[in-house]
């Protein structure tokens, strides 16, 4: 399976265990141009994203469909997300970057 990694999540993870309950949204994010530029859907579709990326070690698969359904979405724009920096675009084979 296609995976792509939230950028920077290692760095924003305080649990030691995985699957939180919460995830933190560091206000830092209405000063990033990147984020604010983003179109107001893609802004929500994001966080939609992050929440669930913390159930799994910050990798949201690449399955706009599934991903829709999952998160009760419409019209899941990934390109916008990876080209601005915000999902890393990599493969992984059993949880393991294929760049490895």
């Amino acid at each position: 399976m296609h995976f792509l990694i939230v950028k920077n999540w290692e760095q924003f993870q305080h649990y030691a265990r995985r699957n939180p309950p919460w995830i933190k949204l560091h206000r830092a994010v209405m000063d990033d141009y990147a984020f604010c530029s983003l179109p107001d859907a893609a802004k929500g579709h994001l966080m939609l994203l992050w929440l669930y990326a913390s159930q799994n070690n910050g990798k949201v698969p690449v399955d706009p469909p599934f991903l829709e359904n999952k998160l009760s979405i419409k019209n899941l724009n990934l390109d916008v997300l990876i080209e601005r920096g915000f999902l890393i675009n990599t493969s992984f084979t059993n949880g393991v970057p294929a760049h490895e």
